[in-house]
Order: structure tokens, then C-alpha cells, then sequence
């Protein structure tokens, strides 16, 4: 369903001259496709909850079309009514379809020309045949008297109308399937977006929707659906780049100013670039005096004067609601405070003081943002803001002032710092030198949109800062059981010295890929440690060489072998937070000649660190919409090579069906018995082959698009029996002759019904490559899981294999076929979904490349792997697989 920040978004007239020539476009399709003379499209609007109609078009000279009686229209051979049911007959085969206006005969319907469905019209759910569409998620089709007798009652429309619709074809628009997929929530109900509604506006014979384009139209809106989401994820996309644009100003212009005066003006002219501001109060919270300083205030635009030289005080007592909702989100007890005093007077009430005050009363005012400003859990002010805007406020936006917030708040720590050393002319000059290297390391870190590059840049400058040995940053593992090395920084263990002899340096061979690799070998205990009781206890501490022993005992062999190489000294540690998320820890080594930090530098590097895990976080963030917008890219080609495949696959059986039976029909009473047989025969060749094509989607979409744990029921079975059972399968289907070489005392723990259909895809893609009359060989042997790991290919190669299962039995079946080999570049992508080899193409060989893919699923499932061992095209291909052995049961006998 569309949100609000999508269509209705503080730049929602700005997103309109790019979305309305989408969808003129998708409208001019559908009236081509469907032959109507006029359309119109609502979307839904959440502001409102209602379908508002965003654009409508019809053919230009409408009323010379009408009179003309339709531009190259066919007489039908008969008429049938048109009901509002959903379940009508089948409009018959004579229909024909009359040809549609060129699309530069197009013109939209202004308000004046005709207010039916005029743009800007809102609908709630079950209102009209827009409302109608919506609450019932179904296409249906009704004739304009109709329309008057359901939805007005049959008294004519109070509307002004030029050309009245004869016809009307309603159909929903539902959300796409991949957002579905895409946040792991394929149960979800389809919902509707949007609703189209095509009109014809000439009568007679011929006129009006046929019942078989309903259910085309609902196929149809699927591809409007793809496209309103590839143009909402094109304005996130650029709203994202946006607002890191503001980021990236943020962090480079609030580090560079100490001066108060300056820093709210910032504020307040970066929060207007944001979002919609009517007031604004700027309040901050001094621990030493414990007062509440209110230091600027905007009220319809205007400053209150003299705020910042003289700001209005107050203490705890006199503002115990702002007070407690201060400490309510210090604490985590509240992440933000967002509603509307207009609409909620429940809240208004409860929250007047925060409403109320220097500046001014807000109490009106339709949206209403209190933003806390803290550092780590302590309260250091807050910055309030109203609209005169319903919903004015966005999560995206949010996340963008929540991070200037943070962003701010060091810059107020640090010009209080700045006033506070301002006499002492020494440690001045050494603040500023501190603050210029915070943001050269700030803006270093904040210009950086790769999670890598960030991470590697973010421990360099921690460790020049400090000038220590090493630095490390370890991230929380999606189990949250361990913490894994992401990025490392220290100096050269070995200087080279210049010889004299001219020659240059030698460099030491470096991968980037295996520098990386080797460091996330790197992992510490977490969970259940008193590691974790420490980072939920503290905001920084202190592991000395006992507690690093300690730790390398818990820790695994990466982990030990990197804490027992540390010098005989104590590491800092610094647990970074982005609001109430653990993002990781920052570990920097103790110089030398200290035992601890001085209590300026820690508390640099808190600040550092809390800024650096909003950048982190701002990176993860885009390095995942970037992931998700390919992986929707790739199922959307997935899915188009699917529906190529399928229908092409799908209608090559089912023509051999039509074709021998229309023959067996019309032959029926002169035809031979070896005639009939003969066509038997080929009906029910193709018969199998739609149902092995039918099987293997059914397959398919039962695995997923994702990992789904299958229902297996393993047992003890005979390798030599399955094999019988395919190979008899497919013995009148296939030309090819299968020899078994497995002996019968070959047993095997897995599930007996995905086990020979392993098999017979496997028997069955060889036959399909192999040559008539070619033979293709199935034989099993007994091995050692260590034997099989050593042939693996390097796609299929597991280092934990062994370590996980051990050393244990396994048969090792292959099959052998004669066919023309695979090529080198695919032979790693046909166990992948919906992928045939191209040679396939462009040959009779059928398939809907999932055999493979659903061969490899199953087998993993079931304790195994499975591979192209060898492919050569003069000897034909050999596919291998491997399951755990088990011995015969002794009741079996032979």
C-alpha cells in the first residue's frame, strides 16, 4: 500500500511532475490493450485513507469518436449483459477486439470537461465503484445503467458529465509480490494500491468489456504494480541522497563552530531544509547548575530576540513534563514523542507544558516532534518542533534530525569545553588541535558511503588521534553471540631502512580479499560473558591482561591466537550505540607508557564514537536499500525468464496434447488400433512432460525464494532401488538405454521419495542432452566424507564440513551421460533457479531449468552435496552427489 511519504510527502507536488507522465503512460497502455476510450487511475493516499484520483485521460475529439461509433470498430457476432457478479460466462470466441486510439490522441479530462472521476477525487473504502474496487480487492464489470441503479440508486448524477461512459472495466491494483519477498513476509494478504478504472463511451453492437479482459486486466496491473514500485524506489533512492547530502553538511559545518549563536542558527536552518517548521524551541540542560535553559525560539517564522544572550531559566521542578520526558527517552524508555495536539486531545492534555511557553502556545498545531538531545544516557536538552501539516513528521526525516541532534550535541559539549579553557591559553590552543583533528577524522568518516572503506578510515583516525599501537573494531554477529573483527589498524611490524643501493623498497605481497578474510577470522565470546555484562553496564572500560586470558580461553582459535599476541598491556573499550542498538565495539590499546587514557582523550573518543555509529549505521542502511534494489532488479528478470520459459515450455506438451487428440477425434471411426495407440502414446508422452514441468514448479515454489526447512522422513534406504524406480520412470519417455552399476549392499539414511526424485531429475537431464540411442551410466561407491571433501569443487567447498559432521560413511552416486557437455561459464549457474544452459535454447530440449536447482536443495536437506564432477563434449558430463551411509537393516535380507 502506498504510503504518505511516497505520494503524499512535504514535496508531494515536486514527486507529481515526475509521476503523472507514469501514469498517463500506464493508462495509454491499458486503454490500447483493453480498447476503451477513457481511463483514470487512484492511488491511495494514507493522510487521508482514501483512493484519490491522480490522473484521467481519454481520447482527443471524444464526442466526434462517439458520434463516429468507435474508430475502426467490428460488429460482434453476439452481445451478452454485464454484471457486477465476479463469476460471469465466457465471452464467446467471435468477439473482436476494435482497434484502440493512437497514443498521441490522448488528452487528459480537467475537472470542468467532466466531474466524474475527476482528479483530486478522494474515495473512501466501499464508495462508489472506486471504494467498491478497494474493499472488495476483485476486478468486475458493469455497464453505466448499472452503475446508476447500484451506486446512485438509478437517479441520475448530480455531476457534470460531457460525454457519459457506456461501459466501465474496475480493476485493483495490488501490491507486487517481491516487497513481499523482499521483508520476509510472503503470508501477508495482498493490498490493494491503487485502483484503474477504463470506460467506453460508444454503444451498439460490439460495446462494452468482455468478461475474459477482467481477468486479463488483473494480469495486466501487475506490471503498473512493478512500476509504481520501481518509482517509489527511485524517489527513495533520490530522498536518500538527499538526505545524506544533509548529513554530510551536518557533519562537516556543526564540528567547525564552537560559537552558540552560530550553532542554533545552523540548527534551525538545517531542520527548515528538512522538514515543515511553524515553531521551534531549542532548549538545553546544564548538570551543573541543574537549569533548563530555553536559548532560541521560532514562532510562524520569527526569532524570538535576545534568547540566546539572555535565555529564559527554568529548574526541574518548575518543568517536571519536560524533565520526565527527558529522562523517559535517556533511558530508553521512550524513543521520540510524536503526535498531533489537534487531533489527539488526550495527549494535548497530558503534554501541555511542552506545548506552551517561551514559545508561544502550539496547542493548535497539527503535528508536534519532541526530539531529546543526550550524551550516551544523559539528558543535555531537547529541540522541539510543530507544523501546521497533518503527518508532518516522517520517519526518514526523523532519523535525519535525530542524527543532527547527535551531531549537535557534541558541538554543544564541545564549545562548553571551549568556554570553560578559554583562560588558559595553553590548554586552548590544544583544544583546538583536538577539535580540528576530531574533524578532519569526522569528516573523513561521514564523506564515506562504504561500510569497509568507513570502518577501515574510522580505526586509522582513532588510532592517529591517540597514537596507539592498534585499534580494532568488532561488530555483533547476526546471532549476537560473538563478535567478529571488521576492521583492524596498526603501525608496520617491520621498517625498511634506506641501503644506499638505490633500489626501492620492497613491498610484502598484500590481498585485500584475504587481508579482510583473515581478519573476520577474528571472533570473541559475547553472549553470556562478562563482556556482554560490561557493555550493557558502561559507556567505556578497561581489560587488562588477566581479563584478556580470561576472554582467550572462552574464544576460539582466531580469537586466542589474536588476544595472546596482544603486548602485556590493557585495552580500552568503547561499546558504540546508535540509540538503543548495540552496533559494536571499538577496542584501542593503552599506550605504553600509561595505564590509562587521560579523561579529555576518552572522552574524544566518546565522541568520536558517537558520531561514528550513526555514520556506520547511516552506511549499513544504504549498503542494504542498494541490496534490496538489486536482489528486487534480479527476481524481476527472474520472473520475466520465468514467464518466457514457462509459457514457451508449457505450450510445446500441451500442442502435442490438442493436436493427437483433435486426430484421435476426427480418425476416431476409421482409424487403426496401432494408429490410436500411436496417438495414445504421444498424448500421454506429452502428458508426462507438462506433468514433470508442473511437478518441478510445484517444487519450486513449495522451496521458496528463501531457505525453508523441508518435511523429510529419513530412513534407511537402498541406493540400487531408487535407481530402479527412476530409471522405470522414465523408460517410456526417454530413447536412451540406463545402466546401473550400484551395488545392492549400498544403504543410504535419507528420504525415500526426494531421493528418487534426485534421481529422476538427474536420469532425466541426462536424457535430455544425450543422444538417442546413447547410453548413460548411474553408479555408487562406497567412500569417507574426507575423500568426497577433497573433489569438491571450489563453489561447493565448506571448510567447517568436517568439523560439523566428522569423518563419516557416505555413498557417492553419479551419473554418466554422453551428451555435448556443459560450457565452462555456466557450469556453475545451472543449479541455480530458472537457468538452462543457452545451447538449450535454441534446441527441442525442454525444460524449465528448476530440475538442477530443486536436485541440489534436496540433497543438502538431507546431509549431502551435489556437483558437476566433469563436462567435455566428446565424452558428456558426469553429475555427483554424496549422502550419509547407513548399514542394511537386518530384516531385509537380500
Amino acid at each position: 500500500m502506498a504510503s504518505a511519504s511516497a505520494w503524499e510527502s512535504p514535496d508531494a507536488s515536486r514527486n507529481r511532475t515526475y509521476l503523472l507522465p507514469l501514469l498517463r503512460f500506464l493508462l495509454q497502455q491499458m486503454m490500447a490493450q483493453f480498447s476503451a476510450q477513457g481511463a483514470c487511475i487512484a492511488l491511495y493516499d494514507e493522510s487521508q485513507d482514501r483512493m484519490v484520483v491522480q490522473a484521467h485521460v481519454r481520447v482527443r475529439n471524444a464526442s466526434v469518436y462517439v458520434e463516429a461509433g468507435g474508430l475502426g470498430l467490428r460488429v460482434p457476432r453476439r452481445r451478452i449483459s454485464m454484471h457486477l457478479q465476479k463469476d460471469i460466462a465466457p465471452t464467446p470466441s467471435g468477439y473482436l477486439r476494435q482497434e484502440s486510439p493512437a497514443m498521441d490522441e490522448i488528452e487528459d479530462v480537467l475537472p470542468p470537461q467532466c466531474e466524474l472521476f475527476a482528479v483530486g477525487t478522494a474515495f473512501a473504502r466501499g464508495q462508489d465503484v472506486i471504494g467498491q474496487a478497494w474493499q472488495r480487492n476483485e476486478a468486475y464489470i458493469l455497464s453505466h445503467e448499472e452503475y446508476l441503479s447500484i451506486f446512485h440508486h438509478g437517479q441520475p448524477l448530480k455531476l457534470h458529465i460531457d460525454i457519459p461512459p457506456t461501459s466501465y472495466l474496475v480493476v485493483p491494483v495490488q501490491e507486487g509480490t517481491p516487497v513481499d519477498v523482499l521483508y520476509g513476509d510472503e503470508a501477508a494478504p495482498s493490498r490493494v494500491e491503487g485502483v484503474v478504472v477504463l470506460y467506453q463511451i460508444i454503444s451498439g453492437l460490439g460495446a462494452g468489456f468482455q468478461q475474459r479482459q477482467r481477468a486479463e486486466a488483473l494480469q495486466y496491473v501487475e506490471r503498473i504494480s512493478l512500476y509504481l514500485q520501481n518509482e517509489r524506489l527511485k524517489r527513495l533512492q533520490q530522498r536518500t541522497s538527499e538526505y545524506l547530502e544533509h548529513l554530510q553538511n551536518i557533519s562537516t559545518a556543526f564540528p567547525a563552530t564552537v560559537k552558540l549563536s552560530e550553532l542554533v542558527g545552523k540548527i534551525y536552518q538545517f531542520t527548515t531544509q528538512v522538514v515543515d517548521v511553524s515553531a521551534m524551541l531549542l532548549t538545553l540542560y546544564d548538570r551543573d547548575t541543574e537549569g533548563i535553559y530555553d536559548i532560541f525560539a521560532v514562532i510562524d517564522g520569527h526569532s524570538v530576540a535576545n534568547l540566546a544572550e539572555q535565555p529564559v531559566i527554568s529548574k526541574k521542578e518548575d518543568r517536571p513534563m519536560w524533565w520526565t520526558v527527558a529522562q523517559q527517552v535517556a533511558h530508553n524508555e521512550l524513543l521520540r514523542l510524536n503526535f498531533s495536539p489537534a487531533q489527539d486531545a488526550r495527549l494535548r492534555e497530558q503534554y501541555q507544558e511542552l506545548l506552551m511557553g517561551t514559545w508561544g502556545d502550539q496547542r493548535s498545531a497539527q503535528s508536534f516532534l519532541f526530539l531529546p538531545m543526550k550524551m550516551f544516557n544523559r539528558v543535555t536538552g531537547s529541540l522541539c518542533l510543530t507544523s501546521k501539516r497533518p503527518h508532518a513528521y516522517h520517519v526518514e526525516e526523523i532519523q535525519v534530525l535525530e542524527t543532527m541532534i547527535q551531531i549537535v550535541t557534541v558541538s554543544f559539549e564541545n564549545a562548553k569545553l571551549y568556554e570553560r579553557d578559554r583562560h588558559l591559553l595553553r590548554d586552548a590552543r590544544q583544544r583546538e588541535a583536538q577539535l580540528a583533528a576530531i574533524n578532519s577524522a569526522l569528516q573523513s568518516i561521514g564523506s564515506v558511503l562504504d561500510v569497509n572503506a568507513l570502518l577501515n578510515t574510522f580505526v586509522e583516525k582513532v588510532a592517529s588521534l591517540v597514537r596507539v599501537d592498534l585499534c580494532v573494531f568488532f561488530q555483533l554477529s547476526p546471532t549476537k553471540e560473538e563478535l567478529v573483527a571488521q576492521a583492524m589498524y596498526g603501525p608496520p611490524s617491520v621498517s625498511q631502512l634506506d641501503d644506499g643501493s638505490g633500489r626501492p623498497a620492497i613491498e610484502p605481497p598484500y590481498n585485500k580479499g584475504e587481508h579482510e578474510a583473515l581478519i573476520r577470522l577474528i571472533r570473541l565470546p559475547f553472549q553470556d560473558t562478562f563482556l556482554q555484562q560490561l557493555v550493557n553496564e558502561s559507556s567505556f572500560f578497561y581489560l587488562d591482561p588477566p581479563k584478556l586470558e580470561e576472554l582467550a580461553q572462552l574464544s576460539d582459535e582466531g580469537g586466542a591466537l589474536f588476544l595472546r599476541a596482544l603486548p602485556d598491556q590493557q585495552m580500552l573499550m568503547i561499546p558504540m550505540f546508535f540509540q538503543e542498538d548495540f552496533i559494536g565495539l571499538l577496542s584501542v590499546s593503552v599506550p605504553r607508557e600509561s595505564r590509562n587514557f587521560r579523561p579529555k582523550d576518552v572522552g574524544m573518543l566518546l565522541a568520536i564514537c558517537a558520531q561514528a555509529a550513526s555514520a556506520i549505521r547511516n552506511a549499513q542502511l544504504v549498503e542494504q536499500r542498494e541490496e534490496a534494489y538489486a536482489e528486487l532488479q534480479r527476481m524481476d528478470k527472474l520472473k520475466d525468464e520465468f514467464m518466457v520459459t514457462a509459457s514457451h515450455e508449457l505450450r510445446t506438451p500441451m500442442s502435442a496434447i490438442i493436436g493427437y487428440s483433435t486426430l484421435l477425434k476426427r480418425q476416431s471411426s476409421r482409424a487403426s488400433s496401432q494408429d490410436i495407440l500411436r496417438f495414445a502414446t504421444k498424448i500421454s508422452t506429452a502428458a508426462q512432460q507438462l506433468q514433470n514441468l508442473i511437478d518441478n514448479m510445484t517444487d519450486a515454489a513449495k522451496l521458496g525464494a528463501v531457505d525453508k526447512k523441508l518435511e523429510l522422513k529419513f530412513e534407511a534406504v537402498q541406493v540400487r532401488t531408487v535407481a530402479e524406480i527412476a530409471a522405470r520412470m522414465l523408460l517410456f519417455n526417454i530413447e536412451q538405454k540406463i545402466r546401473l552399476r550400484i551395488d545392492k549392499h549400498l544403504w543410504v539414511n535419507a528420504d525415500a521419495l526426494h531421493f528418487r526424485q534426485v534421481m529422476v531429475n538427474l536420469l532425466d537431464n541426462a536424457a535430455k542432452y544425450s543422444p538417442a540411442k546413447s547410453e548413460i551410466t548411474v553408479f555408487a561407491e562406497e567412500t569417507t566424507l574426507a575423500k568426497v571433501a577433497e573433489r569438491l569443487p571450489e563453489d561447493q567447498e565448506d571448510p567447517m564440513l568436517l568439523v560439523e559432521q566428522g569423518d563419516i560413511p557416505v555413498v557417492l552416486i553419479s551419473v554418466k551421460d554422453q551428451g555435448e557437455g556443459v560450457l565452462p561459464e555456466d557450469q556453475q549457474r545451472i543449479f541455480e533457479k530458472f537457468v538452462r544452459a543457452p545451447r538449450s535454447l535454441t534446441t527441442p530440449v525442454r525444460g524449465s531449468g528448476l530440475g538442477l536447482y530443486i536436485c541440489r536443495r534436496y540433497v543438502e536437506a538431507m546431509g549431502g552435496k551435489i556437483w558437476l564432477a566433469s563436462s567435455d563434449p566428446e565424452e558428456g558430463s558426469v553429475f555427483t552427489f554424496y549422502l550419509p551411509r547407513v548399514e542394511p537393516p537386518v530384516e531385509t535380507g537380500e
